[in-house]
């Protein structure tokens, strides 16, 4: 389960990094994370392919979906929060420098990383589905949670502190506040995934 809880992190604070153009490169952050996730898709069907073959542990179709949308959607929702916290971010430009493209860029990767790690031979079976339902409902609870404590800031907020929220910043916080539901679904699946395989190893 840490591994989970380590994974998503590690794929915000990347996607925080990125947005901070941190690496001082030459090339979009979004098109850096785009192709990091086409090739980490690759290696990791090699790998799963692998385990396969010694241990025969490696995750399903479903699982490795799941595993996927974790880690796109973790790296665009660190990019946007961090650049929603730069100064002048409410300020929404025609120059592309308020991070669309990059978003759009990395959902690109994770279609097209998608189709390299998908198995059509597979389809999902009844624990698939039963683990799914379990992740939208806490994804859904997630959602309306956090849209709360939001609206009620809105609410109650005082005025002089909310100057910066125009309509472009607070449209921006409502599309991070489903991404971070959605990441909260993909991490209670992970997590149902390997409660699962863990019961499945105590059986006598």
């Amino acid at each position: 389960m840490l591994k989970i809880l380590a994974v998503c992190l590690a794929a915000l604070a990347f996607g925080a990094m990125l947005s901070l153009n941190s690496f001082h490169l030459p090339i979009r952050p979004g098109f850096i994370a785009a192709i990091l996730m086409i090739a980490a898709a690759s290696w990791v069907k090699q790998y799963w392919k692998r385990r396969a073959l010694v241990a025969g542990d490696e995750p399903n179709a479903a699982e490795r979906s799941v595993w996927l949308w974790m880690v796109g959607t973790a790296l665009i929702t660190g990019f946007v929060i961090a650049v929603l916290f730069q100064p002048g971010s409410e300020v929404h430009t025609r120059t592309g420098g308020t991070g669309g493209y990059d978003s759009w860029l990395i959902f690109g990767g994770m279609v097209i990383a998608y189709y390299i790690l998908r198995d059509k031979s597979l389809q999902r079976d009844e624990r698939d589905i039963a683990i799914s339902n379990f992740g939208t409902k806490a994804g859904y609870y997630a959602l309306i949670t956090i849209l709360t404590i939001f609206l009620l800031s809105l609410g109650f907020a005082p005025h002089e502190q909310m100057q910066r929220f125009t309509h472009w910043l607070i449209a921006n916080i409502l599309v991070t506040l489903i991404m971070l539901s959605c990441l909260v679904q993909y991490v209670a699946q992970l997590i149902s995934y390997w409660l699962d395989m863990r019961n499945l190893r105590a059986d006598p």
